[in-house]
């Protein structure tokens, strides 16, 4: 607290601030000066000024003054300041503290992650629609009697492996008349039909599991590169430190938890990876089962019908 009288005016400060203002002087004083008369309690420091003070100047006695007083920083003291006040979170640590070796493991992390993510909702549509297909055509040739081998004047199955199967025993039975005269297929000719429509479901099934191995590299290389770019980091951590000699926590824990980031990206690659190619898996299992069964079943149908008594 300070007060300044001057020109018939007298103000108080309170903190460095501007408190009251009023009207007042000060005789001269020719008598000893007392003080403390009466009053009780504690008084830390007092000072008398013969010339004015100005308002400036008490401003910056008061913040040069109390327990809480900031009026001198190091430049350490300001930066941390200055980063407590943006608070940038953990990840933010991690990311500032990555090294170039990990941002090179986590940009082809990255990659791999988009190229199974691709994969995953490609084959996913690929699977849906050729089940849909497959399911229609199974029912019609099911109920198809004399017009068994004429399939292809109804309804189209672009997506049907099992109509493409159809089509290929079909060409192959055309190849001998079947169907336009009254010829019958010996054993010799159905065997050789047979192992073309096999040829076909071979072809059917490589269409079916292409691409799937990008997801069994983003499931077994995902973390490995993961892990490749963890020991890196912590290997140039631990030889800054000792290039520095200065060992502590606060010297270690940075760099040691970016390194970790990148182990924490190969798994976030490799785990959706897992779910999406063991869902596909099943799914390209069933469809590969049914086909095997219609060879089977199309090949006794053609016998019924057109084989030798």
């Amino acid at each position: 607290m300070a007060a300044t009288v001057s020109g018939g005016k007298a103000v108080l400060y309170i903190n460095g601030a501007k408190a009251a203002e009023f009207d007042a002087s000060l005789a001269a004083l020719d008598a000893p000066l007392a003080l403390g008369a009466g009053v009780a309690g504690l008084l830390d420091e007092l000072q008398f000024a013969p010339a004015l003070r100005s308002a400036d100047w008490i401003r910056l006695s008061a913040a040069s003054q109390g327990a809480d007083s900031k009026f001198v920083t190091t430049q350490k003291e300001a930066e941390g300041q200055a980063d407590a006040g943006e608070s940038p979170g953990y990840l933010g640590i991690l990311v500032k503290n990555l090294t170039v070796d990990a941002w090179v493991i986590i940009i082809i992390l990255g990659i791999m992650f988009a190229l199974a993510a691709w994969v995953m909702v490609v084959k996913s549509m690929f699977v849906s629609r050729a089940d849909r297909d497959n399911r229609s055509f199974l029912k019609r040739f099911r109920g198809a009697t004399s017009e068994l081998l004429h399939l292809e004047q109804g309804a189209a199955h672009p997506n049907s492996s099992l109509y493409r199967l159809y089509q290929s025993g079909v060409r192959e039975l055309k190849k001998r008349d079947i169907g336009a005269h009254d010829v019958t297929l010996s054993g010799a000719s159905l065997n050789a039909v047979k192992a073309s429509i096999d040829a076909d479901l071979v072809r059917e099934n490589h269409h079916l599991n292409s691409q799937m191995v990008l997801l069994t590299i983003a499931i077994s290389g995902g973390p490995f590169l993961g892990l490749l770019g963890t020991v890196v980091g912590v290997m140039i951590t631990f030889a800054a430190i000792a290039a520095a000699g200065d060992v502590n926590v606060n010297a270690i824990a940075p760099g040691i938890a970016a390194a970790l980031l990148a182990t924490v990206a190969g798994l976030a690659v490799a785990i959706p990876a897992l779910f999406g190619y063991n869902w596909l898996a099943s799914r390209i299992q069933n469809i590969s089962a049914d086909m095997q069964i219609f060879v089977d079943e199309f090949v006794t149908r053609v016998a019924e019908i057109h084989g030798q008594r």
